[in-house]
């Protein structure tokens, strides 16, 4: 399917010429010695043992690693000798190393080739044989010394590491809860948010990294092979010197890189650009799942994994490539499919997202394309601009990304929810500026959304059964209650449909809030901190993240939300809706909504939400596939 989707993306290059059997050939060719097999010559009870490549290891979830290396392909457990290692890594020698990596590193040998990437790339200067160097024993003692040095200065007691939270360089509460619950292979055990935090907080307090919206991916990959020490040292490397080799780390940079993705969309994929261009999704939001998620929402993980092969040593020209052609392609298997059924950009990234999945996609054809050549003049040239060009485009961008600082957001500006008015009256979203407020806390999908009332207490009277029912076909839903005599509201964001289950349900989307006065969000933050338990006393002990499941219990007699110490909650309401409980949960780390002191209070009026598309007034839980039979 692929290749002939190639012929369509071909024939948005004027006169491609495109050779697939060249591009094999070219792709079959020597291999960068650095990394061949070919040691016959070699007598193994000469090698010294701390020559050997370091193996990867996950410090990310522990899970176990192939530790094999296939035969024949190009791979071995220690760099290879050459006489002229002392010299520097020039661009022949780059190039042979960057073809042997877009064909994939054995998962056992990444820890030791991403870090020689990344410093072969950031020290032009430094010879083969150190760069090397990097990716053995040898420097094994030297990184975890320097790693320990760190960790000191920037957490000196260990209370301090229990107190850090995971820091989201820009990317959003709502993506880093996606990036630890789900993106990176499910939940991310306790120990791994611990190591993920330290690297984080070491590129921020260390390096000097304030704003960089791929470094939390980037970092949950490396720790997938790497131990902290190493991921922090090739974090370190990508700024050497130059950092937009690898990062826009700032915020002038990252929408200068947006502007650049669509300038090569023009460039390369005229008819695609068009597309994107007319539903969003070519302006720095529309672009997110690349420009700010770095593919890991739109591949599979193991081609996720084969992309940082390849951007560890081609660094940030080498994701323009992929992704530019990515949507090529994509459209091309979409067709009048977007015209029909897209009208935005979450839509067509889903699209992208689909089609990557499917039966359709083969990952290795696809690279073909994305390395594909034209002849000019009787040579052979990449199709895609080289990188001094796309650089010059970037620079030349970053002119413009200063004058539209202030104009241009990467996130999305709020307005707030509409409203529904239908033959219930409401009352406790009225106000504008509470909507605004609810606005600004939703996900993305449902900010632009307006609120229609299911459920009110002044019409269907209190009783748990007629919540439970007029709840019944909605997932996603906002209950707001009053506290009898007071102005003050409270309520709670559900992110599965309220049904009687005492064992726990939902997820770590779901929020509490106080809406009047004072409003205020308490999001669900995993941390690997324990709660309630006395030490020692392990069987106890529950961690914030695997509160996660637990986070709304409902019964016959009551609903809650968040869990307590002793059987408490951090929400809770009786069977007739009158009385209300809260107190503070874990995950969600709540004050007391109600004031400082009262744990239980009389309800007043209590009112349910959900959740009506703007743009053809249909509930947000009754969607219909949009792509359903386009990838059968």
């Amino acid at each position: 399917m692929l290749r002939q989707l190639g012929a369509a993306l071909s024939s948005e290059l004027d006169g491609s010429g495109y050779d697939g059997n060249e591009q094999q050939q070219h792709q079959s060719e020597s291999i960068n010695p650095m990394f061949s097999a070919q040691q016959d010559d070699i007598d193994l009870t000469e090698i010294n043992p701390l020559d050997l490549f370091c193996s990867s290891i996950d410090s990310l979830c522990g899970k176990s690693i192939d530790l094999t290396i296939p035969h024949n392909s190009g791979w071995a457990e220690r760099p290879s000798w050459r006489q002229n290692s002392h010299l520097p890594n020039n661009g022949d020698n780059r190039e042979e190393s960057r073809v042997l990596c877009r064909r994939g590193i054995p998962p056992s040998l990444r820890c030791a080739a991403w870090i020689i990437n990344v410093v072969s790339a950031a020290n032009l200067i430094m010879s083969k044989s150190d760069c090397d160097d990097y990716g053995t024993l040898k420097k094994v003692r030297v990184l975890e010394h320097g790693w320990d040095l760190v960790l000191k200065s920037i957490f000196p007691d260990p209370s301090d590491l229990e107190r850090a939270e995971v820091l989201d360089f820009g990317v959003g509460h709502d993506q880093l809860i996606n990036i630890l619950m789900k993106d990176h292979g499910g939940n991310i055990p306790e120990r791994g948010i611990q190591s993920l935090t330290k690297v984080l907080h070491a590129a921020r307090d260390s390096l000097g990294i304030e704003y960089c919206l791929w470094l939390p991916d980037i970092t949950c990959l490396l720790l997938s092979f790497m131990p902290e020490s190493y991921a922090y040292s090739t974090i370190r490397e990508m700024i050497n010197e130059d950092s937009s080799y690898f990062l826009a780390v700032s915020r002038v940079e990252h929408l200068a890189w947006c502007k650049t993705f669509a300038d090569l969309m023009r460039r390369c994929f005229p008819q695609t650009a068009a597309i994107m261009g007319q539903i969003g999704a070519l302006t720095p939001l529309g672009l997110d799942p690349i420009m700010k998620r770095l593919f890991v929402t739109l591949l599979k993980r193991e081609h996720v994994m084969r992309v940082m092969d390849i951007f560890t040593g081609e660094g940030a020209h080498a994701i323009f490539r992929i992704g530019t052609t990515l949507c090529c392609l994509s459209h091309a298997h979409l067709g009048e499919s977007i015209r029909e059924r897209c009208d935005n950009a979450a839509t067509f990234w889903e699209g992208v997202r689909r089609f990557a999945h499917s039966k359709h996609f083969d990952f290795e054809i696809f690279l073909s394309q994305v390395y594909m050549t034209k002849k000019i003049l009787g040579f052979r040239r990449p199709v895609f601009p080289r990188p001094e060009v796309v650089s010059r485009i970037i620079s030349e961008n970053e002119v413009w990304a200063e004058n539209n600082l202030t104009n241009i957001s990467v996130h999305e500006e709020k307005k707030p929810l509409g409203l529904v008015e239908g033959d219930v009256p409401l009352k406790l979203a009225k106000d504008s500026f509470e909507r605004l407020c609810l606005a600004r806390w939703l996900p993305p999908a449902l900010q632009s959304t307006k609120l229609d009332l299911i459920y009110s207490t002044s019409h269907h009277g209190r009783s748990l059964e007629m919540f439970y029912r007029c709840c019944s076909s909605s997932r996603h839903t906002i209950t707001l209650m009053e506290v009898l005599g007071t102005d003050i509201v409270i309520g709670m964001y559900a992110t599965h449909t309220w049904k009687s289950n005492p064992d726990g349900y939902g997820d770590g989307g779901c929020f509490l809030f106080r809406l009047t006065p004072n409003a205020e969000c308490f999001r669900f933050k995993p941390t690997f901190s324990s709660f309630g338990a006395e030490e020692g006393d392990d069987e106890k002990k529950v961690t914030r993240l695997q509160d996660v499941g637990q986070l709304m219990i409902s019964s016959e007699s009551f609903i809650s939300m968040g869990v307590g110490e002793g059987g408490a909650s951090g929400l809770r309401l009786n069977e007739d809706l009158t009385r209300g409980s809260t107190s503070k949960s874990m995950g969600f780390d709540n004050d007391e909504l109600v004031g400082p002191g009262i744990e239980v209070f009389d309800v007043g009026l209590v009112e349910v939400y959900r959740f009506i598309r703007d743009v053809d007034n249909k509930p947000v839980d009754g969607d219909v596939d949009p792509w359903k039979g386009v990838f059968e």
